[in-house]
């Protein structure tokens, strides 16, 4: 495997690359978005992995929009081999907006970086039991976003291997930045999000692998915390076990100013590093049942309380954020189920978490 700082070099150029002017924000159906398909299409076939588009190619093609989504497989060679584990980052974005282009650097160039590194690691394994499906979807931003033309619901309409054979769904979206400022400790700023892991039995998975490296700190929440918000949805929505990772919304979120520059890369290798080790895990690990129902109240409070002290300070309304917080951490320490208008308080602190993180 190459060492840290020649993989976080690749990933550099290879945002750079998706992030350039010439690519002009990678909108969906444009030259960008076409180049931004070849760029990754070769990607997959510079690893040897498998066509798993449609006849036979890499491509899923949405033919209303000019868009395609990008498949390919690893093999697996278990008894399930006929079963697939999904990893999945979109390689759309914005486009052009009055005149300007918009790179999106960390949406979602850094999670394609990380997605082919992830590719790479996993053509290098053997004894697979599941095989396992490499995506970049098209079509996540908007004006198709949670519309029939949104890549993966499109996949997941009309997809080109059995969808009752994907027994889980691992989608990574803006997961290229160090979370809050340079001023937070590195326990805050390592910091990725996984959201869905209590619908599927994994939480004690994520925090096993979690524990293994320092480089990056996998913090769980309840799916159901924050709306969908990127392709994980489709998955969701058919019931399939789903994990969602992302670092959130920074204040550079869909501007021209996401640009690689603010990327933490070597954080990044330490995503993918852990990312594969999931993948290892979900393809040789027992079968997953979904639970739509599926609560972990306690731990998203930990998450919460453990992050918004450090961001409380750093909010407009301090006081508003810590009042949040506080009330969090009483009913931890009371182990108290949570009600709706609780429920509805988890979500005004992520949000206020998050603006102060920005």
């Amino acid at each position: 495997m190459p060492d840290m700082h020649k993989r976080a070099a690749i990933m550099a150029q290879q945002v750079e690359h998706l992030a350039s002017d010439a690519m002009e924000g990678r909108a969906t159906g444009t030259e960008g978005g076409r180049m931004a398909r070849r760029f990754v299409e070769d990607g997959f076939a510079d690893l040897g992995l498998v066509q798993a588009g449609d006849d036979g190619t890499y491509s899923h093609h949405i033919s209303a929009i000019g868009g395609a989504n990008l498949l390919g497989a690893i093999p697996g060679s278990g008894p399930n081999s006929d079963r697939y584990v999904m990893v999945a980052a979109h390689y759309d974005h914005l486009g052009k907006y009055f005149g300007r282009v918009h790179p999106g650097a960390n949406d979602n160039a850094a999670a394609v970086a990380v997605l082919l590194d992830v590719a790479r690691q996993l053509t290098e394994l053997i004894n697979l039991d599941r095989s396992i499906l490499i995506c970049s979807f098209d079509a996540e931003e908007p004006p198709y976003f949670c519309t029939e033309d949104m890549g993966s619901v499109h996949w997941v309409d009309r997809p080109s291997v059995d969808l009752n054979r994907v027994d889980a769904m691992v989608c990574l979206d803006t997961i290229g930045h160090a979370l809050g400022p340079d001023s937070l400790p590195d326990s805050v700023r390592r910091t990725v999000f996984v959201l869905g892991a209590e619908r599927s039995g994994l939480g004690e998975v994520i925090d096993e692998l979690a524990a293994l490296d320092d480089r990056v700190l996998p913090r769980r929440l309840d799916a159901d915390v924050i709306p969908p918000l990127s392709d994980h949805y489709a998955f969701e929505r058919s019931r399939i076990p789903f994990l969602f990772y992302t670092t959130g919304r920074d204040r550079h979120y869909h501007t021209p100013k996401d640009t690689p520059d603010k990327l933490d890369y070597p954080k990044m290798v330490g995503f993918a590093d852990h990312i594969a080790d999931l993948m290892w895990t979900l393809s040789t690990g027992p079968a997953l049942e979904y639970d739509p129902s599926g609560r972990d109240d306690q731990t998203t409070i930990r998450t919460l309380v453990d992050i918004g002290r450090h961001a409380a300070p750093l909010h407009d309304n301090a006081e508003h954020v810590m009042g949040l917080v506080d009330k969090l951490e009483r009913k931890l320490e009371d182990q108290t189920p949570l009600n709706p208008f609780d429920r509805a308080g988890l979500r005004s602190t992520i949000i206020a978490i998050e603006n102060a993180l920005a």
